[in-house]
């Protein structure tokens, strides 16, 4: 087992006697940004994580459900025609149960 590949990344294990740890290549889409969109979009991606945490967002949601919603987004059309489960009350504690 030389590497194991996905098509945007890479792991690649250290060369044998060696300090190096394992290491990890990402490999970037076919379309890419220009630098003031890759800032932009970082710095949006900072400014939302900052803002849920300092809010206390709460957007968990059950395992099962995850497993739910991905066998759903899988189908055909299905971000117009199915339903996934999400998390009504953010704000609140965690639920026994999500809503459809």
């Amino acid at each position: 087992l030389r590497s194991s590949t996905w098509q945007t990344m890479r792991f690649i294990p250290p060369p044998p006697a060696s300090p190096i740890g394992l290491r990890v290549e990402f490999r970037p889409a076919e379309v890419q940004l220009t630098d003031f969109e890759n800032a932009a979009y970082v710095v949006f991606v900072v400014l939302l994580t900052r803002a849920i945490l300092s809010t206390q967002l709460n957007f968990y949601i059950p395992l099962s459900k995850v497993d739910i919603n991905m066998q759903r987004a899988q189908q055909r059309d299905a971000v117009r025609q199915g339903r996934f489960f999400f998390r009504s009350d953010v704000c609140g504690c965690l639920p026994e149960v999500c809503h459809e």
